[in-house]
């Protein structure tokens, strides 16, 4: 650990910033792990978006289909390979709490900068019970916890919630998944003691120039959206931090036509509850990273979808391989 327990807040303000992406675990056809697509997306990451940071093992990585087995062999091949080279982030969340705290602690050993918890999905369910699982994860471990507010789990913790629970030492950061007013509400609370992150691209322009957001944590767009020589995000987010917002606005104006495709096939879906994980690997796949198949209950796409798919993001954009 490069902080002790009650320094995890000022360290996530001081290196938690910048960019930091969530790319799919790819799997291979048999649906085992392919760990060779994942160093090599790694790679992408370092070496070619220059990222800040990556998240692991979250909900676009299918977290939820793997055994803890794969999720920690997945933390361990990311840790290993990255070797510091950015900041790293692991879901180390479970219903089972001695489960989480297990992962987290795994996660702490190997090296990770940070950890993250989502909101219990089951059996914590009243106010005092979602204290207390954070609380005793937390209280188990030394590493910086990020709370993942997500209404994946089918609701959202209120700002309220959030403020008792920023109490705790090692609660250090929020992704908060919960919309800009949600997320303004938690800034105003406790904005000044733990790092508070929007993870929607498309709110990041206003949350840099007017909320002083000093991460983008985490999701896909940054690689779904840039590639090699092609840094849009990147270039707004560096012009609204030195105030040229005008600037910053005519950046980030080019990639409507590449978020209009995306609500379409991935976020209207997504809240919806049909994760489109198979059309997030598609997308990245056709980027020249490794994509993959899906584990079920989710479903492949057909060949036709892929085509239409294919054709819009080529016509939004998209420099396809």
């Amino acid at each position: 650990m490069k902080y002790s327990k009650k320094d995890a807040k000022e360290y996530a303000k001081q290196e938690m910033r910048g960019l930091w992406g969530a790319i799919p675990y790819p799997f291979k056809k048999n649906l085992d792990l392919d760990l060779k697509g994942l160093i090599s997306d790694l790679s992408y990451y370092i070496n070619i978006l220059n990222a800040d940071g990556i998240y692991i093992g979250g909900i676009i990585n299918e977290f939820w289909s793997l055994t803890i087995e794969e999720r920690q062999k997945a933390q361990e091949t990311i840790i290993k390979e990255n070797s510091g080279a950015i900041k790293t982030i692991s879901m180390t969340g479970h219903h089972s709490i001695k489960t989480a705290i297990q992962l987290t602690k795994h996660a702490e050993s190997i090296g990770a900068d940070f950890a993250a918890v989502m909101n219990p999905y089951y059996a914590a369910g009243t106010k005092e019970l979602i204290f207390n699982y954070f609380k005793e994860i937390a209280n188990s471990v030394q590493i910086g916890i990020l709370i993942l507010n997500s209404p994946t789990a089918g609701y959202l913790l209120s700002p309220e919630q959030i403020e008792s629970l920023s109490e705790i030492d090692n609660i250090c950061a929020i992704k908060n998944d919960g919309g800009l007013e949600h997320t303004n509400a938690i800034r105003k609370l406790i904005g000044d003691k733990i790092v508070v992150s929007d993870p929607r691209e498309d709110n990041l322009l206003v949350n840099t120039a007017f909320y002083n957001q000093q991460v983008f944590l985490a999701g896909p767009s940054i690689h779904l959206y840039q590639w090699d020589n092609h840094f849009p995000i990147k270039s707004y987010v560096q012009l609204a931090q030195q105030g040229q917002i005008i600037e910053a606005e005519k950046i980030s104006l080019t990639l409507e036509p590449l978020r209009r495709v995306a609500k379409k096939w991935i976020w209207d879906p997504w809240a919806k509850g049909n994760l489109p994980i198979a059309r997030l690997k598609f997308w990245q796949s056709i980027m020249g990273l490794a994509g993959g198949n899906v584990r079920p209950p989710l479903s492949e796409m057909s060949e036709i979808e892929k085509k239409e798919f294919r054709i819009e993001l080529e016509e939004a954009g998209l420099k396809t391989k």
